[in-house]
């Protein structure tokens, strides 16, 4: 179902539009539609698309009017928004001839070209640690492994309890290719020790944990966080907006810091090869086959653990001494091993010259 500031979309459309958006699967396909007939709505005065259509409207007028209102959107706003308008006329009868479509485009009803120039930015550590101070418990189990991950709101909310293995070191969870943008990027993820220790907590109240919708229903489920992307933002929109970090572009009007900024926090800061840090976070250019032998071996996860800080919020210092208390760790049992293998070399010289002075005494007794 699809959600703007935590309700349901289809509960402030009218009927005709609540039925139309239903016919997708994709919350996402859902949302984006709705914004557009919604916009139609509101440029030319409209209550209710159904009342609308059936009083024969100008469809034309109106689809030049609406363009005319658009004027200065982005243009991949303006197409989307247009197909979707288009679609929903066919869909209900109304069909705009091709010709007539075209004539809008020469005859100067489309709006200039622009392109879209939020200037938008990775949010500090600081204000990390703001806005996951005022965030529950599962915004911040969410917010802690996308931001630590570098994995996609849409995939990290696919996840199941079984993808996630929190005892390995560094953590780790498999994105199936089916839970990936395009159906490609499978792969292994890793995150931080803090994003693990959230998790643990949601998981042992997430299902005794109500909705907040009053209907007593649960988040008890086999995906970890069991809600969909609008609900995600707005989680996030509500703890950024108790942080008071709710600045938003002078000229797109959207939202300066935002979720999908967290993947830009992780690719500055994690301080990884390239090549590395792109098929981690799910770019198909970087899963080759030098990527995927290097995981196999482990080096990947190595090199995540080294690197784990730069994607820490809290207790930075805290995460460097362990992965420096780890590195001593393991060199000192590399140690233990070596000091082990000389002393069974030892060993073993020490029984050899037994067993020669025993022989040497025998060729003695013997003469």
């Amino acid at each position: 179902m699809v959600k703007e500031n935590g309700l349901s979309h289809e509960t402030n459309a009218d009927e005709t539009t609540r039925t139309w958006l239903q016919e997708f699967s994709k919350e996402t396909t859902r949302r984006t539609y709705y914004y557009a007939l919604n916009t139609f709505k509101k440029k030319l005065g409209i209550a209710d698309l159904g009342v609308y259509l059936k009083a024969s409207p100008d469809v034309v007028a109106d689809v030049r009017t609406f363009l005319t209102a658009l004027n200065g959107k982005p243009s991949k706003t303006v197409a989307t928004y247009m197909g979707a308008l288009k679609m929903f006329l066919q869909d209900h009868g109304v069909k705009v001839p091709g010709d007539e479509w075209r004539k809008i485009c020469r005859r100067g009803f489309m709006p200039k070209r622009v392109k879209a120039e939020t200037h938008d930015r990775k949010p500090t550590r600081e204000e990390l640690k703001k806005i996951l101070n005022y965030g529950d418990i599962k915004c911040r189990a969410m917010v802690l492994f996308l931001v630590s991950s570098g994995a996609r709101i849409g995939e990290t909310l696919k996840l199941r309890i079984q993808d996630f293995k929190l005892d390995a070191d560094p953590p780790s969870a498999d994105v199936k290719a089916e839970y990936t943008k395009g159906g490609v990027g499978g792969r292994t993820v890793y995150y931080s020790y803090e994003a693990r220790d959230s998790i643990r907590d949601w998981l042992k109240i997430k299902n005794e944990t109500r909705k907040r919708s009053g209907a007593g229903e649960t988040y008890e489920s086999e995906r970890v966080f069991p809600w969909n992307e609008g609900t995600a933002i707005y989680m996030w929109n509500r703890a950024c907006a108790k942080a008071d970090l709710t600045q938003r572009d002078i000229n797109t009007k959207r939202r300066i810091i935002h979720l999908h900024s967290l993947r830009k926090f992780y690719r500055s800061n994690i301080g990884l090869d390239d090549k590395i840090t792109d098929a981690l976070m799910g770019h198909v250019n970087g899963l080759d086959e030098a990527y995927l032998r290097m995981d196999q071996e482990g080096e990947v996860a190595k090199a995540y653990r080294e690197a784990m800080q730069n994607v820490s919020i809290f207790n930075v210092e805290d995460q460097h001494v362990r992965v420096q208390a780890d590195k001593l760790e393991r060199e000192n049992a590399e140690l233990k091993e070596r000091i082990r293998k000389m002393e069974l070399e030892r060993t073993g010289l020490e029984v050899r010259m037994l067993n020669i002075e025993r022989i040497i005494q025998e060729l003695k007794q013997n003469l």
